[in-house]
């Protein structure tokens, strides 16, 4: 006899779950559509890479490479990178060598990798140098921006590799996209797929 009136409250119960159920793929829903629309945003706004100088220099058989590249990321790039999300940065170096008429561009080819991230609990910014394992912290973005973009007697190759008489070419190429990561970042990760910053290849006669 107890137990009837108690079945409505329990249909209850449960309506109110499913209700409660709904309204959070609602608002998760409706999480993803304003990530989509800072994505587009994104994507459209002021951001890329500037190469402002480069040039190499033969020191003691070797040739290294200097460089100042301007990176600028936008103000929802910066956001999302402060969110937890992971910058790769990537600078190509090859040396092109001419072949009659045509330059070969596989040659030689360095790729200088690093990541950015920033720490949420010290509130830095973290660069890590993927080749050399090395890693460095700095207290604003445009700092660690500005340590990536300085490239100072960067060895790139050997110049007992190079034939003499040959002719060579220098060509530098940065690139920024955003890494795929897992875990409860990997949705977002996914919205950012398409999001991807590049310069212009910088070309220059080595001079031997």
């Amino acid at each position: 006899m107890l137990a009837s009136p108690g079945q409505p409250r329990l249909r209850r119960m449960q309506g109110l779950e499913r209700h409660g159920d709904i309204a959070g793929w609602r608002l998760a829903a409706a999480g993803l559509f304003v990530m989509l629309l800072l994505q587009t945003s994104a994507t459209q706004a002021d951001d890329g890479i500037e190469v402002r100088s480069a040039s190499t220099l033969l020191q003691g058989g070797v040739w290294y490479l200097d460089a100042n590249i301007d990176y600028t990321l936008n103000e929802t790039v910066r956001e999302a990178l402060d969110s937890g999300l992971v910058l790769d940065i990537e600078l190509t170096i090859r040396l092109e060598e001419r072949r009659r008429i045509l330059w070969d561009p596989v040659f030689a080819e360095l790729r200088q990798r690093y990541e950015l991230q920033f720490h949420a609990l010290t509130e830095r910014y973290i660069l890590r140098n993927l080749n050399s394992g090395e890693q460095s912290t700095y207290g604003s973005l445009s700092a660690a921006l500005a340590e990536v973009g300085t490239v100072r007697s960067l060895p790139i190759i050997d110049d007992a590799l190079l034939d003499r008489g040959q002719a060579y070419r220098v060509s530098i190429r940065a690139v920024v996209d955003i890494k795929q990561l897992g875990g409860p970042l990997a949705l977002i990760s996914l919205l950012w797929n398409d999001w991807r910053i590049s310069s212009d290849t910088v070309r220059w006669r080595l001079a031997r």
